[in-house]
């Protein structure tokens, strides 16, 4: 039995409760951001055949800042390769964990494989590529260069991504583009298609943001919540789930009073937000949806894996690339629109090329990972159902919604005594009793 390293914030078959599921460094064990885990899970699920067993790193090679030539020797002894799936990860911001994971590749003798890897740079006027700081494309150089030692070809998102490492000074022999992996979690089978004809006002829909992004008008945007009385908001930021379950505004209540993101807002009155926190719950829940949209590329990815059809707010490269390359439908802003913004974006969610394209999206991700040199599920005789029967018996916890919805005047108060008690997430982060507790953990001493 081989066993494979990959990156990731804990497994997809292991449930955790939302309370700990905050209790790692700050960033969740999804690592930031739920939507993170859509990839992942994808890549866990193609990796866990018949003849491998798939172990998540739990982020500790870019979180540890211990050594690196002790965290790669370790890795060298147990696994037979290391897989990276990789978001955004060639941005401001992330040069340190970037750096971090390029010090432990070094020194490892062992294949790496990056998949669907992506840059993050502003589209339009004064933006693109060119625009990255200097000190991106060198962590971005660094660590690619580490990487290609140990496979084949870098997986890139989309062709953003490829045009950024030919800046960078590499050849396209080394750059395969493949998309995004969590739309072939299922393989290529998957095809979109309308519920309905007409979006009503009482349709179940389903909206994601991202605060800072999303450039509605205030007012338009603040109608079209209450015209729309079943539209539920599905968040994603760690900070949301904080909100939720101790009823603590998020830092960006005053710059977005408009947004459901603090407690004051008639959407956490309602109790119409949501926070999943495994991939099984979200898709069931997305099946009930009629419609989903926003700014989030893997919020709507998640409705789309569910057969729901969904329309994207792309703003920047990261969304833009992997909705061009899929032909996912969006828009580049949602500022001009009107009171109908539902109805306006479900005209725009056709998904005809989609389908056309995605049988041969997935074939070209397969022949990337066989290039690489990683057996799958898909290989002759390595499928593996156990694992699918394994994740479908598993008793993951529901959806967290607004606790203080279901609460009395003495009961809201002792969560504010509770909420004062616990003193954040600053302490969450130093929690482990009763967490999740990885696999693997490298010794640091």
């Amino acid at each position: 039995m081989n066993e494979i390293l990959i990156r990731g914030g804990r497994p997809p078959h292991v449930p955790i409760s939302p309370e700990a599921s905050l209790a790692r460094y700050g960033m969740g064990v999804f690592g930031g951001n739920i939507g993170n885990d859509l990839f992942r899970n994808a890549v866990f699920r193609h990796l866990s055949t018949r003849s491998n067993q798939v172990i998540v790193d739990s982020l500790f090679p870019e979180i540890l800042k211990v050594g690196e030539t002790s965290i790669a020797a370790q890795i060298n002894e147990r696994f037979s390769a290391y897989v990276l799936p990789l978001a955004n990860s060639f941005r401001p911001g992330w040069e340190g964990p970037l750096s971090r994971l390029t010090a432990t590749i070094k020194h490892l003798t062992i294949p790496v494989v990056v998949v669907g890897v992506g840059v993050q740079a502003d589209i339009g006027e004064g933006g693109g590529i060119s625009s990255i700081p200097s000190s991106v494309r060198k962590a971005t150089t660094e660590f690619v260069r580490v990487v290609l030692k140990h496979s084949s070809s870098v997986g890139v998102r989309g062709h953003i991504t490829a045009e950024f490492l030919s800046s960078c000074g590499f050849s396209s022999d080394e750059i395969t583009v493949i998309g995004c992996p969590s739309l072939y979690h299922q393989g290529g089978d998957l095809r979109i298609a309308r519920r309905v004809d007409k979006i009503l006002p009482q349709d179940p829909l389903s909206m994601n943001i991202t605060p800072t992004r999303f450039s509605a008008d205030r007012a338009v945007f603040a109608r079209m919540l209450k015209r729309y009385p079943n539209l539920m908001y599905v968040a994603q930021q760690p900070e949301e789930l904080q909100m939720l379950l101790w009823g603590t505004d998020w830092v960006w209540k005053r710059d977005f009073p408009y947004l459901p993101v603090h407690t004051k807002h008639h959407m956490y009155e309602e109790d119409r937000i949501r926070f999943f926190l495994d991939q099984t719950r979200w898709s069931e829940y997305m099946r009930t949806r009629f419609f989903s949209f926003g700014s989030r590329v893997h919020g709507n990815i998640a409705a789309i894996q569910a057969g729901t059809p969904a329309v994207v707010i792309a703003r920047d490269s990261r969304a833009t690339e992997i909705t061009d390359y899929h032909q996912i439908p969006t828009i580049p802003s949602a500022r001009e629109l009107d009171d109908s913004i539902v109805d306006r974006l479900y005209d725009l969610a056709d998904y005809t090329e989609f389908n056309k394209r995605h049988p041969g999206n997935f074939a070209n991700y397969i022949e990337f990972l066989e290039a690489n040199g990683l057996a799958h599920i898909y290989s002759a005789g390595e499928a593996n159902p156990e694992y699918d029967t394994l994740l479908s018996q598993v008793d993951f916890p529901e959806a967290v919604g607004v606790v203080e919805a279901r609460m009395s005047f003495a009961e809201r108060e002792l969560l504010r005594k509770l909420a004062w008690l616990r003193q954040g997430m600053n302490e969450d982060k130093k929690r482990w009793v009763g967490g999740y507790m990885p696999e693997f953990k490298p010794l640091t001493s």
